[in-house]
């Protein structure tokens, strides 16, 4: 394993070298058919700002992230000359490239004073998995998802998520989102998936309550939790957690997340898992970077303290992003994973993605694509065995549509 880190550090140092070289600019081009052009299009068109030649945005010329976040800042200085739909479609920008913005030294938390305290969002899934050989993992259900989001003052919210799900071929179970494909629990009819309150203390970022925790590309740990976790650091970012999993075990962490350059992000974890006075150490290493325009690469590898199968892997390249605010957009990927059962922790509560991660080793290819407005097609095939012994295979297919509000 020691080797295996080694290897790993020296790929992210010659990707962090070669990622200089494809950055030739301080900020990233935004995709040709990214929404903000044609957004910015239509404020330039109708007056509220002032575009190229005769007012408007032409030809192939591709933008920045600086560059749009410019023009939405003189869009934001004629904003309240600017209509009810022209002022939408401005905040709509302004949330895109707030982090430019600020790092222009706009304010734009006059903006997020005026938004309403509280916002809601969701999601409706459409989901078929489909295994070949077998029905363990046979999956074909419809989803929704609730978020609420409510502003408690400038620093705090509450963030709520509620899912609700009904199987096709079982309609009467009642399983929630929360129960794997493998597991029958059929009393629950949905659940509270999140209920925390997320908010600053003394410059530290702070969650406490009912949430998601997924540190270092969630190759060990991609569970729900209650407890608090506290994050500080800017270029290098620390995140220490306690909590118990929804298997009531205890749970500490760390993660530290370092910004090597603005395209290379390298992770680093360490769990320690109290299950039935047993404590479970876990340690992961990895990288994410923009190899090169519209390619992404990620990495991990992690190891546990169990005696054997004790080492997970994960590798995946992507080309492109599907943005659901843009229709005809597209990406591919193509992932490697090994995760025996005694290298990673999981409970039988886990969401269905999860449950197939585990005591897996194989590939997944597929691609998503947004056929319409706030919609995204997905489909991807898996196949392999059982990171276990490698004896039984494992074939999956998945054919699934979201909608989002």
């Amino acid at each position: 394993m020691k080797n295996s880190f080694l290897v790993l550090l020296a790929f992210i140092w010659v990707i962090s070298m070669t990622g200089s070289v494809f950055a030739a600019k301080p900020f990233a081009d935004v995709p040709a058919r990214h929404w903000s052009y044609a957004a910015v299009n239509k404020l330039a068109a109708e007056g509220i700002l002032e575009g190229e030649d005769n007012g408007t945005f032409q030809g192939d010329k591709l933008l920045t992230r600086y560059e749009f976040a410019v023009m939405v800042s003189k869009a934001l200085a004629k904003e309240e000359k600017a209509t009810q739909e022209q002022q939408v479609l401005i905040h709509k920008l302004v949330a895109e490239y707030k982090q430019e913005l600020e790092g222009l030294g706009v304010r734009v938390k006059a903006l997020e004073d005026k938004a309403d305290a509280l916002q809601f969002t969701g999601t409706a899934r459409f989901r078929a998995d489909v295994q070949p050989d077998g029905d363990t993992y046979d999956d074909k259900h419809v989803n929704l998802d609730l978020n609420f989001t409510y502003k408690v003052n400038p620093d705090w919210a509450m963030i709520v998520e509620n899912e609700y799900q009904r199987k096709f071929n079982n309609p009467s179970a009642g399983d929630s989102a929360g129960d794997n494909a493998i597991a029958d629990n059929s009393a629950i009819n949905s659940q509270t998936e999140q209920l925390y309150a997320t908010g600053s203390i003394v410059g530290a970022s702070v969650k406490v309550g009912r949430y998601t925790c997924k540190p270092a590309y969630g190759l060990v740990f991609d569970s729900r939790v209650v407890g608090a976790e506290a994050t500080f650091g800017k270029v290098l970012k620390t995140t220490l957690s306690a909590s118990n999993t929804d298997a009531a075990d205890g749970y500490k962490g760390v993660e530290v997340a370092w910004g090597m350059s603005p395209d290379t992000k390298v992770k680093a974890a360490w769990q320690q898992i109290d299950v039935s006075g047993a404590l479970n150490k876990y340690y992961t290493v990895g990288f994410d970077t923009q190899a090169a325009k519209d390619v992404a690469f990620t990495a991990a590898v992690a190891k546990s303290d169990k005696e054997s199968n004790n080492k997970a892997y994960f590798a995946q390249l992507q080309y492109d992003e599907a943005n659901s605010k843009d229709v005809g957009s597209s990406d591919w990927f193509v992932n490697y994973r090994k995760t025996p059962t005694n290298a990673v922790y999981y409970t039988d509560m886990d969401s269905e993605d999860r449950i197939l991660d585990i005591n897996f080793k194989g590939v997944r290819v597929g691609l998503d694509y947004v056929p319409m407005l706030n919609s995204k097609l997905t489909a991807w095939y898996m196949t392999g065995k059982d990171a276990d012994t490698g004896r039984s295979e494992k074939k999956v297919y998945r054919g699934q549509i979201e909608l989002y509000f």
